[in-house]
């Protein structure tokens, strides 16, 4: 299956919100973020919803969202798979969290712009104070900890068919990768805790590490002439369907 790879310009912005300040909403409904790192092989927040402790009043929050951006021009055909794998990291931090990936606007929408904090919140669709599920465009299923999740091996988000149709039609399809659990679905951690999930980028050292989409295309059988009957009009040959012949006497 053909891979597409992320662009380097892929990375974390995360959003910080104070002691005494607006907590989880403060930090989650932010339209700009407070920090981002575009040049890390890897992070052990690359999703992640982080609540402090605090001695009194709102306690701080972070929360961090990865972007990425996958150049599709040369996706020709119907895509008939497609699914994001991340290699996983930790470097010692838990791997408690869960995962979606949901279509964004960073990047200035075409790739041509560097992460910025402003990219917090480009995601179409989203809505302030409630949860994204019949807002945003998911790209993906969401991924809990429970399933699995590899600190050093690949791990799969199974794309939607909203990426495969965007996959076909645009030339870059940009990603946000958020937390589902508590990000996505708008819900405030009821204690201390930071779930969160680690991964790779671009940057990662070697192939086999970085951030990509693993896609498959439909058959789209055979397609000559036979007996001078035109491939279009041809549904079967020898009760076969034209779909899944990819030759005819070795043509």
């Amino acid at each position: 299956m053909p891979l597409i790879y992320s662009n380097s310009a892929d990375g974390e912005v995360q959003s910080l919100q104070g002691p005494g300040g607006s907590g989880f909403a403060g930090a989650r409904d932010a339209a700009t973020g407070t920090a981002v790192n575009a040049s890390q092989a890897e992070n052990a927040n690359f999703t992640a919803v982080t609540r402090f402790g605090s001695r009194g009043g709102t306690p701080p929050y972070r929360i961090h969202r990865s972007f990425a951006f996958f150049d599709t021009s040369g996706v020709t055909g119907t895509v008939a798979s497609a699914q994001f794998e991340i290699v996983g990291y930790s470097a010692g931090a838990s791997t408690n969290g869960s995962m979606i990936a949901v279509k964004s606007t960073a990047f200035g929408g075409d790739g041509n712009t560097a992460l910025k904090d402003i990219d917090f919140d480009a995601i179409p669709g989203w809505t302030d104070g409630a949860s994204q599920a019949g807002n945003v465009t998911n790209y993906s299923t969401q991924f809990i900890a429970s399933d699995g999740w590899s600190t050093t091996g690949v791990n799969v988000l199974t794309g939607t068919s909203d990426l495969k149709t965007d996959m076909q039609n645009n030339n870059v399809v940009i990603v946000c990768f958020m937390d589902y659990t508590n990000d996505y679905l708008n819900v405030d951690p009821s204690s201390v805790s930071s779930p969160q999930l680690g991964g790779r980028y671009n940057e990662a050292s070697s192939a086999g590490q970085r951030l990509r989409i693993n896609y498959s295309l439909a058959a789209t059988g055979y397609g000559n002439d036979v007996i001078g009957v035109a491939s279009a009009d041809i549904g079967e040959v020898n009760r076969v369907a034209t779909a899944n012949i990819a030759e005819i006497n070795g043509l």
